[in-house]
């Protein structure tokens, strides 16, 4: 998405006090581009988005790399935000969880990021109600917040999981930016057993998808996966540079640039997928916890 990362110098609180800070250079002409430093705790590094056309004029040059200040204001205060939790039990105790993250920018309306995750999983929960409780494992659909900054709301829903409730989850469905393009792609976090589950799936729904194994810290799948959790995120427009999804943080992700077709197409793979899942035979689960050794 980023086009590079530029050092400046950031000045900050009192005019004595001066960190190095950053410049991310982001794809449109004319938009900033949105995002977090992704730090968990302490002051962090500063940082600010801005258009390709200022990160031309602090490239380098014969005559070495040009200054600039950058002077960021910002103020912190405590807040508050919820997991939004909703359970369907199967016959068993064990479970697929199914999120999507509610949080975006204000840059526009976050509308592929991730408006058309939380859409699906809202659609697929409802397609789904009425069989889950014959299913050997239950659906679990979970809205997580703070996705955006360093993906903190799922990071505190998996820490607060004991090691039991975590053995119970057989698998977790990510949904985060599944369209802006017609292509998708299934991340499976070092999981190999989940490929050919998820291309069976796939073909038998007349739908093509691309899996990619190496673990990305891009979603909230990523805090299921370090905890031993089988995880996979559902992308739309994974390398593809053309896709709508290149404007994805910018102020050019809006609603006209979710094609209904696809947005569609990825809703109902994704039901396909966890219905597979939920009644999947126990000795297909097992298989899915077992890790690559270069899953990171």
């Amino acid at each position: 998405m980023t086009q590079g990362c530029l050092l400046g110098r950031a000045q900050l609180g009192c005019p004595c006090q001066k960190t190095f800070g950053g410049a991310v250079a982001g794809p449109l002409s004319g938009s900033p581009v949105a995002g977090s430093t992704g730090r968990a705790g302490g002051a962090g590094i500063p940082a600010a988005g801005i258009p390709p056309e200022a990160a031309a004029q602090l490239r380098r040059t014969s005559r070495g790399w040009p200054e600039a200040r950058l002077r960021i204001v910002a103020e912190e205060a405590p807040a508050q935000t919820r997991t939004l939790i909703f359970d369907m039990p199967g016959r068993t105790e064990d479970y697929i969880v199914l999120c999507a993250h509610v949080d975006g920018h204000d840059l526009a309306e976050s509308a592929m990021d991730n408006a058309t995750g939380v859409a699906a999983a809202l659609a697929v929960a409802r397609a789904l109600r009425g069989e889950v409780g014959g299913w050997r494992r239950g659906l679990r659909v979970a809205f997580f917040s703070v996705e955006e900054w360093a993906l903190t709301g799922s990071a505190r829903y998996v820490e607060a999981l004991t090691e039991a409730e975590r053995d119970r989850i057989a698998l977790n469905v990510n949904l985060d930016s599944i369209a802006g393009s017609a292509n998708l792609t299934a991340l499976t976090s070092g999981f190999p057993a989940l490929e050919p589950f998820l291309l069976a799936v796939a073909e038998a729904s007349g739908q093509p998808l691309r899996t990619v194994r190496p673990l990305m810290t891009n979603s909230d799948h990523a805090n299921f996966a370090l905890a031993g959790i089988p995880a996979f995120r559902l992308v739309a427009g994974y390398d593809e540079p053309g896709a709508n999804l290149r404007l994805v943080l910018t102020n050019q992700d809006t609603r006209d640039k979710v094609i209904e077709t696809d947005l569609l197409r990825a809703t109902e793979l994704t039901a396909m997928i966890v219905a597979a899942a939920c009644d999947a035979p126990a000795e297909v689960a097992a298989r899915w916890r077992r890790r690559s050794t270069n899953a990171t």
